[in-house]
């Protein structure tokens, strides 16, 4: 029977992080202890997987992709562009998609030579005990640190200009429907909105700010039904961190009763297939994202080959996209 490395860690009660660490050659694990696993190692003939043997010696052509889950247009967008990426700038590497909770163990045993980090959820302490390993690309969190690169839209840029937009025709009372506490882009986007804001000396009014915590056209929709459920209007325009905000609080608008943009205007964020078929179409912000994602592929492999000194992969696309949701009243 083959000896797993499960096996190696009981048998020397260490636990399989330690073990594999201690094979690896982590300067993290004492002498005494690496010495002591490598010992029973021998004793049990533990013989390493064909992926875990000599990749720290040599590449895997392997990158980890590691999303939240496979929900949403903007993550499957992204996924096609850095496949076509690796595809077009070194064909040797394999894109292996996974979700982070269950398959961190690719990271520490080095079965893959980069991870692309797409879950803004991940600890920054997880981040950094991954980049420890092997360098990380980081698409919606603000990470620092070594082996830590980051990429990113202009999101706040693209906000601040939809909300100056929304301004500028006549709207003075401009409400916001938060995503994600965990996402940058959330967060960038919303930096945007209010330095708008300020820069027009118009107030600030934190009870027309909605909470959603998520980027799903339910969570829109449930949030501004329950802000219109006493059938007031607070506001003559709603901005919202992305598409699918978007769209379910329009459904919510009009269940209650408004009319899309006559009573008040809507925007969203990312310009998805659905923002431009929906009544009334959507205004919203355009991003390339398959562009984005090939340009991390090659941002990416850069990084492994040791060919770029940048720290951060900014790309500049972001441009408002008026539609009837937000026409003249």
């Amino acid at each position: 029977m083959n000896v797993t490395i499960k096996d190696l860690a009981k048998y020397c009660n260490y636990s399989v992080t330690t073990v594999s660490y201690a094979l690896n050659g982590s300067k993290e694990i004492p002498e005494n202890t690496r010495n002591k696993i490598l010992k029973a190692a021998e004793e049990l003939n533990y013989v390493p997987s064909a992926y875990a043997s000599g990749l720290k010696r040599k590449k895997s052509f392997n990158i980890g992709v590691f999303i939240p889950d496979f929900d949403g247009p903007i993550h499957h967008t992204v996924l096609s562009g850095l496949v076509s990426g690796f595809k077009e700038y070194d064909s040797r590497y394999n894109m292996l998609v996974m979700i982070p909770d269950s398959n961190l163990s690719m990271i520490r045993g080095r079965m893959v030579d980069l991870a692309i980090i797409m879950d803004p959820k991940l600890d920054i302490n997880l981040l950094k005990d991954i980049a420890s390993i092997l360098p990380i690309v980081v698409l919606d969190k603000f990470a620092s640190g070594d082996n830590i690169y980051m990429a990113d839209v202009n999101n706040e840029e693209g906000m601040y200009n939809q909300t100056l937009d929304l301004i500028n025709s006549g709207c003075k009372h401009i409400a916001y429907l938060l995503g994600p506490h965990a996402s940058y882009h959330n967060s960038t986007r919303f930096n945007g909105y209010k330095r708008a804001l300020e820069s027009m000396n118009l107030e600030f009014r934190e009870d027309i700010i909605f909470d959603a915590d998520s980027f799903t056209e339910e969570k829109g929709y449930l949030t501004i039904k329950e802000v219109l459920k006493n059938n007031k209007l607070m506001f003559d325009a709603l901005m919202c961190g992305n598409d699918e905000l978007a769209i379910g609080a329009m459904r919510a608008i009009k269940e209650a009763g408004y009319n899309v943009p006559k009573d008040v205007k809507v925007t969203g964020f990312d310009n998805i297939d659905k923002a431009s078929l929906i009544s009334p179409s959507l205004s919203t912000i355009s991003v390339d994202w398959f562009g984005y994602g090939k340009r991390v592929a090659k941002y990416a492999i850069d990084i492994i080959n040791k060919k770029t000194t940048t720290e951060a992969l900014y790309v500049n696309s972001a441009n408002v996209i008026k539609r009837d949701s937000s026409l003249e009243k």
